[in-house]
């Protein structure tokens, strides 16, 4: 790998990091939200009283997740380069891709809405029902993070581009956000969407990841990547 790239890697790292922060800031921010089994009324004082905050978390978050794509697009670059014949760095890159646009369309459709009802009161005995499936399209969109960390995963055991231990948790973190999607079609109690243990645990270990990936890449600690791309040949 040469200087050059290694601080590209050093950069997506970074992005990592930052991502991870202004995620957890936002989250932080956010704690205050009532859960989808709350009254409607519960609902739209929340979305009344808290607008300013809401905005502001919807703009960090928004900020998080383009950071979230350009951390994944380096770690597809830092596959690509250490197993250049493998179709596994596009599936890592698609799949950043999609939880990106996931996450941004969500992001943006929760700060519309909440701006919307809270300047129109004659809506906020509505605001249940949009604040619900918001909430079940977050607890989804695990389905969709869980392929590229499936994708990582495999690309770690094929490599050596990070330490094989990170292969077996990022399989893990993959399992944990496909348990945590699938509560939505029995859940209630602790298995409710949005609840501690759908939400909250597998973002925590989602988050360990980021932040141990992204001190890697930070480091440069990426000792086996060696490009293999093809030379030119030289003259007879």
């Amino acid at each position: 790998m040469s200087v050059s790239e290694g601080h590209e890697m050093r950069w997506g790292g970074l992005a990592g990091l930052a991502s991870l922060v202004l995620a957890i800031i936002a989250g932080i921010l956010l704690r205050g939200a009532p859960n989808i089994t709350d009254s409607t009324d519960t609902i739209a004082m929340y979305l009344v009283t808290s607008l300013g905050v809401i905005m502001t978390a919807v703009v960090l978050s928004a900020a998080a997740v383009a950071l979230f794509l350009w951390f994944g697009a380096t770690l597809a670059t830092a596959f690509r380069l250490a197993d250049p014949n493998s179709d596994t760095p596009a599936v890592v890159l698609s799949g950043f891709a999609l939880t990106a646009t996931i996450g941004f369309i969500a992001t943006a459709v929760f700060g519309g809405m909440a701006y919307t009802l809270a300047t129109h009161p004659m809506l906020l005995p509505l605001a249940s029902l949009p604040y619900t499936a918001l909430t079940i399209v977050g607890t989804l969109a695990g389905l969709a993070i869980a392929l590229p960390l499936a994708a990582c995963a495999v690309a770690m055991a094929r490599t050596d581009v990070f330490p094989q231990w990170m292969a077996w948790f990022t399989g893990f973190v993959a399992v944990i956000r496909v348990l945590g999607a699938i509560t939505v079609f029995g859940g209630g109690g602790v298995l409710m969407p949005g609840s501690v243990l759908t939400a909250y645990v597998p973002g925590v270990l989602t988050g360990l990841w980021m932040l141990v990936l992204s001190g890697l890449l930070v480091r440069e600690h990426l000792p086996t990547i060696s490009p293999q791309r093809q030379q030119a040949p030289g003259p007879a």
